[in-house]
C-alpha cells in the first residue's frame, strides 16, 4: 500500500474512534470487520462483552511472548532469578532469526532488558536468552509455559518455543511447520491473568511507547506504537505477526470513572487473524470503542449491607441479621435489563458470626449471570436461653 493510501486509512480508523456515533450496538457482528477471530472482554468482571469465532485455533505469533514474559514476571517475584542477573548470550541465541533484540555473542544483558526487549520490540533472540536463563534450556521452559496454560485455564493453547517462530522441518521443507496455537479466548485469559496479579510489573513495560537502551546502543518505537499513541489509556499488550499467524494484537485500555462509570475498569481485547497491520489496529480501535461506549460499570451491592433479617423458626430472640459479604460491581449493556435473585439456606441453630445463609445472583434478561454475593450472618446467634431452647422444640 502507498504512502498516501496508509496515512487515509490510519486517519478514518482515527477519525471513526473518536466520532461519538460510530458504535455498533444494532449490528454487533459489524464490530470487527477485520479479524479472524476476537474477543473483548471486562478485566474485573470477565465479562465478555464482544467476540468473534473466539475459540477457533490459529498461529499465536509472537502473542506467544505474554506467556515468557509472565513466567519471567512470575520467576523474579518467587526469588528464583533476579531482574538484575546478567545474561551472557551465547551463540544459539545471537543466530535466532525474525524480530530481534540484535543481541550478540558473548554480549552480557540484564534480564529486566531482556524482558523490554521481548516485549517492546518483539525481539526472538530474547525470549530465547530468558527461556534459557530461567528454565535451564529452551524445552524446560516451554514445559513451564505449558504447565501454566493448565493453571489458569487456557485449555485451547499448546507452545512449542517461546517466540512463536514457526519451527519448519528441514527435512522437510514443505511440511506445514509446528507453531504456537491458541485462541481469541484464551490470550484474553492470559491478559485477565497477567493484569489481576502483575499490573504494575507489565504496564511498567508495555506502556512505553519507545524503547532505548543507551548500554547497547539501542533505541526502537514498541511494536504497538500506533495504538498506544493514539489513546493515551491503552497501555498494552503485546503484537504479533507471521504469514500464517496473520496480523495479531493483544491490547489493554483503562475506562476512566465519570457519570457513566461508577468505578475505573480495564478492557483487554485480542485481535487474531486482519490481513494488514492498519486493520489490525483497526479492528482493536472498534472494539475498545464498542466497549467503552455500550457498557457501564455499577456498583450494586455494598459490602456488609443490611439485606433483612431472619427469626430462627420464627423465635424474635433468635434473630439473624443478613448482610452482604463483598461490595459487587457489574458491566452492563446500555440497552440491558439488570435482575436479581435471592436464595436462602434453611437456617437452623446455632449461628455463626460470617456463616453464609443465601446467595444473590444479579443477571440480564437472556439468563447471563453477571455476578453473586453471598448473604452471610451479621452476628452470632448461640447462646440462647433455657427457655428459648424449650420453644425451639415445640416450634416447627
Amino acid at each position: 500500500m502507498k504512502n498516501g493510501a496508509k496515512k487515509i486509512l490510519v486517519l478514518s480508523i482515527i477519525v471513526a474512534f473518536l466520532t461519538p456515533n460510530f458504535v455498533y450496538a444494532k449490528e454487533k457482528k459489524n464490530v470487527d470487520k477485520f479479524s479472524k477471530s476476537s474477543i473483548l472482554i471486562d478485566q474485573d468482571t470477565g465479562r465478555v462483552l464482544y467476540e468473534k469465532s473466539a475459540d477457533a485455533k490459529s498461529p499465536l505469533a509472537s502473542l506467544s511472548k505474554m506467556m515468557t514474559f509472565l513466567i519471567a514476571i512470575e520467576a523474579i517475584e518467587n526469588n528464583e532469578v533476579k531482574k538484575e542477573d546478567i545474561i551472557t548470550i551465547d551463540k544459539s541465541i545471537a543466530k535466532v532469526n525474525g524480530s530481534s533484540y540484535h543481541l550478540k555473542e558473548g554480549e552480557k544483558v540484564p534480564l529486566i532488558e531482556l524482558m523490554k526487549g521481548l516485549m517492546i520490540v518483539s525481539g526472538n533472540d530474547a525470549a530465547v536468552a530468558i527461556s534459557k536463563h530461567i528454565g535451564g534450556d529452551t524445552d524446560k521452559f516451554v514445559k513451564r509455559m505449558n504447565n501454566k496454560c493448565q493453571e489458569i485455564g487456557m485449555v485451547n493453547t499448546h507452545f512449542v518455543n517461546p517466540n512463536g517462530l514457526p519451527i519448519y522441518d528441514l527435512k522437510n521443507p514443505s511440511k506445514p511447520p509446528k507453531e504456537n496455537i491458541s485462541t481469541a479466548r484464551d490470550i484474553a485469559i492470559l491478559g485477565k491473568y497477567m493484569f489481576d496479579n502483575y499490573e504494575k510489573q507489565v504496564v511498567a513495560i508495555t506502556n512505553m511507547e519507545i524503547y532505548s537502551n543507551p548500554a547497547r546502543s539501542f533505541q526502537k518505537n514498541n511494536t504497538n506504537a500506533a495504538l498506544l499513541s493514539m489513546l493515551p489509556n491503552v497501555d498494552g499488550i503485546k503484537t504479533g505477526y507471521t504469514g500464517n499467524a496473520g496480523y495479531c494484537l493483544s491490547f489493554s485500555m483503562v475506562v476512566e470513572k465519570d457519570e457513566k462509570n461508577e468505578k475505573q475498569h480495564r478492557l483487554i481485547g485480542v485481535t487474531l487473524g486482519a490481513n494488514h497491520k492498519n486493520k489490525r489496529l483497526g479492528a482493536a480501535l472498534s472494539m475498545l470503542n464498542y466497549g467503552k461506549e455500550n457498557f457501564s460499570t455499577s456498583k450494586v451491592m455494598q459490602k456488609d449491607k443490611l439485606i433483612g433479617k431472619k427469626y430462627i423458626k420464627g423465635i424474635n430472640e433468635l434473630e439473624v441479621k443478613l448482610i452482604a459479604d463483598k461490595e459487587l460491581y457489574i458491566i452492563l449493556e446500555n440497552d440491558e435489563t439488570l435482575n436479581s435473585q435471592i436464595t436462602f439456606k434453611e437456617i437452623n441453630y446455632p449461628i455463626k458470626k460470617g456463616d453464609v445463609v443465601g446467595v444473590i445472583k444479579y443477571y440480564t434478561n437472556n439468563g447471563e449471570i453477571l455476578g453473586s454475593v453471598n448473604i452471610v450472618s451479621a452476628n452470632d446467634v448461640d447462646s440462647a436461653s433455657f427457655k428459648t431452647k424449650i420453644k425451639m422444640i415445640f416450634t416447627d
